[in-house]
């Protein structure tokens, strides 16, 4: 990683794909987070959910993404980005709440995007449903390019 000499930041992008891999499509930000681990462009961030320690290291870049599922779209379909979004379990903090606690703590702007699709299933499996496999491989081609 290389810092950025005008703001002291990381030049990566940071990449946060947060959920429960163990109930099925709830994985989805954690699949996308691993996926993309070896890609140069990002620092990927695989977690549970968003803590407010989480602030320390968002405080190094000047841009985020998040990766989660939601309850509110079709299975598969995309809600990209959404800039203010509550999640589909109830994380300890949304993206939004996240970005203004490390602003509020760390001072600075910071860019951030929510990607976030509809998950179909939340049963108790460690894979994705068809829908939201097909959907995780698109943004990561998406996000490959981008």
């Amino acid at each position: 990683i290389t810092i950025n000499n005008e703001r002291g930041l990381y030049n990566k992008i940071l990449l946060i794909g947060y959920g429960n891999t163990l109930r099925e499509d709830d994985g989805f930000g954690v699949y996308i987070a691993e996926a993309l681990s070896n890609c140069a462009a990002y620092e990927c961030e695989s977690v549970h959910q968003l803590t407010p320690e989480l602030a320390i290291t968002i405080a190094k870049f000047s841009r985020i993404i998040f990766v989660d599922v939601n309850m509110r779209n079709s299975g598969g379909v995309f809600a990209v980005p959404i800039e203010n979004s509550d999640n589909a379990f109830n994380h300890s903090f949304s993206p939004h709440s996240l970005m203004n606690l490390t602003t509020k703590l760390y001072g600075g702007k910071r860019e951030y995007e929510i990607f976030s699709v509809g998950g179909v299933s939340f049963e108790y499996r460690e894979s994705l449903s068809p829908p939201v496999k097909q959907a995780a491989e698109v943004l990561v081609s998406f996000l490959t390019i981008f």
